[in-house]
């Protein structure tokens, strides 16, 4: 297996992860994601996020369009963990554990 993205330092990997989760992630967050919420071990195949808070208004569009009868007042994740298979992409399955999360919902009005 090839190793991704060889002789990049570990601070260089993790502001390029940065930056891909902020771009999908982004709208979704109260705050920008700082380095201390990221640890990430590629090789293992694993990346973690610590103490998010969710942009409510974001989030409750998405349950609007789905016609969720709740909407999000406010949230918080107290930590989101991906992990990869990289030597079985493809037939196994990635996994995503949250901890933490925690949501005020009320009926919509």
């Amino acid at each position: 297996m090839r190793r991704w993205a060889p002789g990049w330092p570990e601070a260089l990997k993790a502001r390029a992860a940065r930056y891909a989760l902020e771009r999908s992630l982004g709208p979704f967050l109260e705050e920008r994601l700082r380095l201390e919420q990221l640890s990430l071990d590629l090789r293992g195949g694993t990346g973690t996020l610590r103490h998010l808070r969710l942009r409510a208004a974001a989030v409750d569009e998405l349950l609007a369009a789905a016609g969720a009868p709740l909407e999000l007042r406010e949230g918080c994740v107290g930590s989101v963990t991906v992990s990869v298979p990289w030597a079985a992409l493809g037939t196994e399955p990635c996994g995503l554990r949250l901890c933490g999360l925690r949501l005020a919902l009320g009926p919509r009005e």
